[in-house]
């Protein structure tokens, strides 16, 4: 019998526990965020109360890596545990609009998860009623926290707050937190959803001494005695503090790892911190690929492609769609249309993945000409990146 790669594993490793360093972590302790998670749990506390049935509806807005959805998903999580405690039925449900987009994919992936409805066939009327009425019957209290919520309409997220009205006068079994950068809470922001927001949470950035203890606290939890000193923290603090942005050294503080487990190195260097670096983005999530349809990531490999291959600034939507035939092709996967390819890339400016603008022709003529950038990666790293993902998806 052929050995078991596995069993006979035994490369050196400098992480004590490397999942404590991935995005989906939530860690016990938050450090420097008391302020918020008070003025959170200020809010949800009342879904503790046996004698008040009532639903409560924030946001919390901030920078990519100022703790947001960790804030959420810590929060939530204690409230459970504290229903659970208190004999009073409560539970929370989290989704990431990256992979799940509309109002419809959401109301069937909690009728699914929830309460084993089956939720393809209906519309997203009956949907809400169903949810209603399983929420009823089951005396049960749901705090919804919509995470990347610009991915959908004010009007959608206005539909999961007016569930309650389903209920008799003065009850709600749903809650909602709607997650998103402060700049797209703006735009998306109207008079009839602003009304129903009982409190916002603006997070700011981290200052020099708090990314410090942050990034201390993950290093502790995550590495053996030893492994980054005391110069090299000095150094991914620095790099994180441009941003202002925790997430970003904890990423440096992965990359590292992994490449010094590769060196068959017992520390991690100031060049492999270096090296790191040039790998990650703080402006653009780092599983934001591996959330995207197959057309969605042959459109974002093209655009990678035909700016690497102009060496240009930015390409034109038809040049494009020339490289995303030939992609396509090349991943024996049938060509999308021309209007459905527009869908793809409207989809990436959203995810923050590609930007567009608009110019006047280029020869003098009438009418005005769409051109598509990158702005947080280099094109050949976006290559990189995709063509990973769609290797792992397509093989």
């Amino acid at each position: 019998m052929a050995p078991n790669i596995f069993e006979n594993y035994s490369a050196s490793d400098v992480f004590r526990d490397r999942h404590t360093l991935y995005p989906e972590f939530v860690p016990d302790r938050l450090p420097c965020r008391d302020a918020e998670l008070n003025q959170l749990v200020a809010n949800l506390k009342i879904l503790l109360d046996p004698h008040k049935l009532v639903s409560v509806n924030v946001a919390i807005t901030g920078a990519p890596g100022f703790g947001k959805t960790t804030i959420a998903k810590k929060t939530i999580k204690d409230l459970e545990k504290a229903g659970l405690a208190n004999g009073i039925n409560i539970q929370s449900f989290y989704v990431n609009c990256h992979s799940f987009r509309t109002k419809t994919s959401i109301l069937r992936k909690i009728a699914t998860d929830k309460f084993h409805i089956q939720g393809r066939g209906f519309s997203d009327e009956e949907l809400i009623e169903m949810v209603a009425k399983r929420l009823e019957k089951e005396n049960l209290r749901l705090v919804l926290a919509i995470d990347e919520a610009t991915m959908l309409k004010g009007e959608d997220i206005l539909s999961f707050i007016h569930l309650n009205e389903l209920f008799e006068s003065d009850i709600g079994r749903l809650s909602v937190i709607v997650i998103c950068r402060r700049s797209e809470w703006t735009l998306m922001l109207d008079a009839p959803l602003s009304g129903r927001i009982q409190d916002l949470l603006n997070l700011e950035g981290y200052d020099m001494k708090q990314l410090r203890e942050i990034l201390d606290f993950r290093k502790e939890m995550a590495f053996f005695a030893d492994v980054i000193s005391d110069e090299v923290m000095d150094q991914i603090v620095q790099m994180s503090y441009r941003n202002k942005n925790a997430r970003h050294g904890i990423e440096i503080m992965l990359r590292a790892g992994m490449k010094a487990n590769a060196m068959n190195s017992a520390i991690i260097t100031p060049e492999l911190v270096r090296d790191a670096k040039t790998e990650v983005y703080p402006e653009l999530r780092s599983d934001v690929f591996v959330d995207l349809k197959t057309n969605e990531l042959l459109a974002a490999l093209s655009i990678g492609r035909e700016l690497s291959r102009s060496n240009a600034v930015a390409t034109t939507i038809n040049d494009v769609y020339t490289t995303f035939e030939l992609v396509c092709n090349e991943y024996k996967h049938k060509t999308p249309s021309m209007a459905t390819f527009r869908v793809c890339i409207e989809t990436l400016e959203k995810l923050g993945v590609v930007s567009q603008s608009v110019s006047s022709l280029d020869d003098g003529s009438r009418g005005r000409r769409a051109k598509i950038t990158i702005f947080d990666i280099p094109a050949s790293v976006l290559v990189e990146r995709v063509e990973n993902v769609v290797k792992s998806k397509l093989k």
